[in-house]
């Protein structure tokens, strides 16, 4: 059980660090005038491609397609809410607010999904831990506490509805991972990683068009380089991270606290956007509230993976 929920922990850091790259090409296409719905439609509609080719090499996208004519509500509903509209929210929140606060914002998905458990489970998985509770409001703490340094000389009003849009998006993305891998499990239907992100993928293309025609009609065409840097996020993001997560999700099981433990390690993309942006765009390190606030992330997720490991108990606490 220890070495599941290490290597599950392992694999959710290293897919934070994939999925990171989507948010600092979000950034970059920004800072160079790039249409936010091109930026929020792109992700997607080149991963498609790149996907099915991948599964119909390995002879598993026949069984895909035959769940997504089992149950298309499912993919339809939460593809659109929690890829479309999850992405396009953080995609148009970073033309308001530098992209480390919309992560720091985002990545409050950690108390999210906790606080979202008793509305989408009936099992023991619904029951919101007082330990786990503590932990995730201590991440969020650290999140904003590693970025005091950083919010003087940021416009209010724009940071404001910023926050407020990667907030939402935070509850969107484990709202819709967890009622599909619940669907799936009340079905008895059995996708790997890359399936489940194809499935979604083909599940917001709704929403995605509409990004799309909405982009040209704002500002016609995508550059070059937006379709250039928008590939390197599919690849890094959208197949590399989208899998990586899916599977370390998929092996913490209906352990509640692994589940927990794998959905705080996306944490750690503020600090993967900030790296980058430092790279990218010459962004200075906060200084001594992120090294705190770094520190103690790091504590408090080991703490996360201590309990995690520990039989389950009929304690709340």
């Amino acid at each position: 059980m220890q070495s599941t929920i290490v290597r599950s922990s392992l694999l959710g850091i290293l897919s934070t660090l994939f999925l990171s790259t989507g948010l600092i090409v979000n950034s970059l296409n920004t800072f160079h005038g790039a249409h936010w719905a091109w930026t929020a439609s792109l992700r997607f509609l080149l991963l498609l491609p790149v996907l099915t080719a991948l599964l119909l090499l390995r002879g598993k996208l026949g069984p895909l397609l035959s769940t997504l004519r089992r149950m298309p509500g499912t993919f339809l509903l939460w593809g659109n809410l929690c890829f479309g509209g999850y992405y396009a929210l953080l995609s148009y929140a970073i033309r308001l607010a530098p992209g480390w606060l919309v992560t720091a914002g985002f990545m409050t998905t950690v108390l999210a999904g906790l606080l979202l458990s008793p509305f989408i489970y009936r099992d023991h998985r619904a029951v919101i831990s007082k330990k786990a509770l503590l932990l995730s409001v201590l991440l969020v703490v650290c999140l904003f506490t590693l970025q005091l340094g950083r919010i003087e000389g940021v416009a209010l009003s724009h940071m404001g509805l910023g926050i407020a849009l990667s907030l939402v998006a935070a509850f969107l993305w484990p709202l819709g991972n967890r009622k599909l891998l619940l669907a799936l499990e009340n079905e008895h239907v059995q996708l790997d990683p890359m399936q489940r992100v194809l499935g979604m993928t083909i599940g917001s293309l709704p929403m995605l068009i509409a990004l799309s025609v909405w982009g040209y009609l704002s500002s016609g065409a995508p550059t070059t380089m937006q379709l250039e840097s928008s590939f390197v996020a599919v690849l890094f993001s959208g197949v590399l991270g989208g899998v990586l997560f899916y599977k370390a999700m998929q092996m913490a099981g209906q352990n509640k606290m692994a589940l927990l433990t794998v959905e705080a390690t996306q944490i750690f993309g503020v600090l993967f956007t900030l790296l980058g942006e430092m790279l990218f765009k010459g962004v200075p390190w906060p200084g001594l509230y992120a090294t705190i606030g770094f520190s103690a992330m790091f504590g408090v997720l080991i703490i996360y993976m201590v309990l995690a490991s520990r039989p389950a108990k009929n304690s709340v606490w």
